[in-house]
């Protein structure tokens, strides 16, 4: 085997590598279906993005409840929240830890009104 040969191979065998990863990254301990989006805020105790959610449910919590957004979702899931927000769209979110005050959201889609 040649040096080009090893060289593209061992790229393939990297690129699928962190492809089989991807959905280990985005993994979520509870997953809430239907939320409204009540706030959207910068907390300076926390870096990133805060938001209050309802869920509508009520499967999951009662009442509006504070989450921060992972860092992982960056700028899109920022973009997704306000969108979501100003469009009074709800949101399926993804949230590490078991949904309590101050958990992250590792997973936020935007929902399609009926």
């Amino acid at each position: 085997m040649n040096w080009k040969n090893t060289s593209t191979l061992l790229l393939c065998t990297l690129v699928l590598g962190s492809l089989l990863g991807l959905p280990a990254m985005a993994s979520a301990d509870v997953q809430v279906p239907v939320c409204s989006i009540l706030m959207v805020g910068h907390d300076p105790r926390f870096e990133g993005p805060t938001v209050i959610l309802d869920d509508l449910s009520d499967a999951t919590w009662v009442g509006p409840r504070q989450f921060y957004l992972s860092s992982e979702l960056g700028n899109q899931g920022l973009a997704i929240l306000l969108t979501a927000y100003s469009l009074g769209e709800t949101v399926y979110v993804g949230i590490a830890g078991d949904a309590s005050t101050g958990s992250l959201i590792t997973i936020i889609i935007m929902n399609k009104s009926q």
